[in-house]
């Protein structure tokens, strides 16, 4: 029978999962109860499934004393305000229709209420670098067998199909007062100089969609160093998807190139002499210095690549894309050694030198590979600089804009001519601009332009949290079905603006759960329903209730 709604969500939820064979009166009792923020209801669903509060509470230790609501509490309740479509913490509370008035969503998500916004923001100012690791790997655990899914998707059953992962920076321009922000610095943030903070971030290609696989929150500065910051993401991307085998033997051979190097300089340690002796013998002696503390970086990358080698029973062939500010010879040079292959940017036109090489190439030896936009292989641009030689392709791109102005551009490329043609790199280099659109998903529909808190940690925690709701939203329909082509299909801009906006009622009878939206809504009538059918990677374990008296 249909009755009031006596228990939270999750409550019935057990005793659903317990009605199995042994409370036949129990499943046959339907309970029902609304809500004014439908989709964040059956996201609530999903991150149960997902047992995202109990890997909270396993890896979390925040040092912050409890009173109704936990510090973990209060980390769920920010994702909920990421999904919810809150351009501030303060929309918490003072929203049209606050989410901290909606109990049917925070039963969704394993509470009985929502805490203030102000308690909130509180939690977050006491995070420290060690919270926000242990927060990433939180969330890494419970998204590492969703990600190893489209990965085998992707890679095949043999697993030799191409992994393309992407890497791209984006700014966050911080607003008011600026210098109360920690961690920030002057950098070039959205094509302008701009104190702020930068966002280092890798996405996995899916078979059908993008996926956020990591991000790192750096100072505004990081542009300058963008090499830094792929090579500081490779483990973690590793860590996520599995890694390539390494180069091993092209590794050896770069040290015999360095052994060699390094004997020539003292060599010429040892004939140096005449007038000026001793400034040539204090430059090369710095030069020595220099290359044998090189040789044993090289040997010692090389005994670690032979340790992974050995323990990588399943080694997956990935490209990663990334545009010139990930183009340098050190990025290069490791990436080779890694075993990854690559289409990168390295040289984004400015340099005169490089025009005179374009336009010695006659009109013949460009391939039109787009509208406008040309390709060719026979300009001798420069390749890198390495400690052994590589099949490294050079392809040199060049364009016109609508106001006549010349725009060249070479890619660096390990994917050799027998592979892909010309016109196939360049169109797979272009592909990369998936990430980009991933970064306007961040920064339009949740909000994450401009940072949400002032504390370097807080907005670190934030920006995991922002990764994991990019790739729940997509995740969700693994979990959930529904009677509407439109939500179906729809991206997580309606998902997150409309459907999380709009009234439903929610509906619990047996082994099922089941939410209407409601008349006048722009949904009307589409249902969600909690697919109890589908394997899930995951044990289910009994949510927690919430009390005053728990402890992280």
């Amino acid at each position: 029978m249909v009755g009031v709604w006596p228990l939270p969500i999750h409550h019935v939820e057990v005793r659903l999962m317990q009605s199995h064979g042994t409370t036949p009166n129990i499943a046959a009792q339907a309970i029902k109860s609304t809500t004014r923020h439908g989709f964040l209801v059956a996201l609530g669903w999903v991150a149960q499934r997902l047992n995202l509060v109990e890997i909270l509470n396993r890896h979390l230790r925040i040092k912050q004393k409890t009173y109704a609501h936990t510090p973990v509490d209060k980390v769920v309740e920010a994702l909920v305000a990421i999904l919810g479509n809150c351009r501030y913490m303060k929309d918490l509370n003072f929203d049209p229709e606050p989410l901290v008035a909606d109990p049917a969503v925070a039963q969704a998500w394993g509470q009985e209420r929502f805490a203030h916004f102000s308690t909130v923001c509180a939690t977050f100012s006491k995070l420290t670098e060690e919270n926000v690791q242990q927060l990433s790997d939180a969330l890494a655990e419970i998204q590492a067998p969703l990600l190893q899914q489209e990965v085998a998707a992707v890679a095949g059953p043999d697993r030799s199909g191409m992994v393309i992962v992407d890497i791209d920076l984006t700014g966050q321009k911080v607003r008011g007062e600026t210098r109360q922000y920690t961690g920030t610095d002057f950098g070039y943030i959205q094509g302008k100089l701009a104190r702020g903070y930068q966002i280092a971030a890798a996405f996995l290609s899916g078979k059908q969609q993008r996926f956020a696989i990591d991000g790192l929150l750096k100072s505004g500065k990081a542009n300058s160093r963008s090499g830094a910051c792929l090579l500081e993401l490779i483990p973690r991307i590793e860590a996520r998807i599995g890694r390539p085998l390494r180069r091993v033997e092209w590794v050896e051979a770069c040290l015999a190139q360095q052994k060699a190097r390094v004997r020539q300089l003292y060599q010429q340690l040892q004939t140096v002499s005449g007038k000026g002796s001793a400034r040539r013998k204090q430059k090369l002696q710095r030069e020595f210095q220099e290359e044998v503390q090189h040789l044993r970086e090289v040997n010692q990358r090389l005994r670690q690549y032979r340790q992974e080698n050995r323990t990588n029973l399943a080694p997956l062939r990935i490209l990663l894309r990334a545009d010139s500010a990930f183009g340098t010879p050190e990025v290069i040079q490791r990436l080779l050694e890694l075993g990854y292959e690559f289409t990168i940017k390295s040289y984004s036109g400015s340099n005169p030198a490089y025009k005179r090489l374009f336009d010695a190439v006659p009109a013949e030896g460009w391939v039109e590979v787009e509208k406008n936009r040309f390709a060719s292989e026979a300009v001798t641009v420069p390749g890198p600089t390495l400690l052994a030689p590589y099949p490294v392709r050079l392809v040199a791109m060049r364009r016109w804009d609508a106001d006549g102005r010349e725009v060249r551009s070479v890619i660096l490329t390990t994917l050799q001519p027998e592979e892909l043609t010309t016109t196939e790199v360049v169109k797979l280099y272009h592909g990369r601009q998936t990430i980009e659109a991933g970064f306007q998903e961040w920064k339009g529909t949740f909000h994450f332009g401009t940072p949400r808190m002032r504390k370097y940690e807080a907005n670190a925690a934030f920006t995991q949290l922002v990764l994991f709701a990019f790739n729940l939203v997509r995740w969700a329909w693994r979990f959930l079905s529904t009677n509407s082509p439109k939500l179906a299909e729809a991206g997580s801009r309606l998902l997150v603006r409309v459907a999380a906006r709009c009234r439903a009622t929610i509906r619990c009878l047996g082994d099922t759960l089941r939410l209407v939206f409601s008349r006048g809504t722009p949904l009307a009538g589409a249902e969600i329903t909690l697919n109890r059918a589908t394997p899930y990677p995951y044990a289910l374990l009994t949510p927690r209730m919430s009390s005053c008296s728990r402890e992280t």
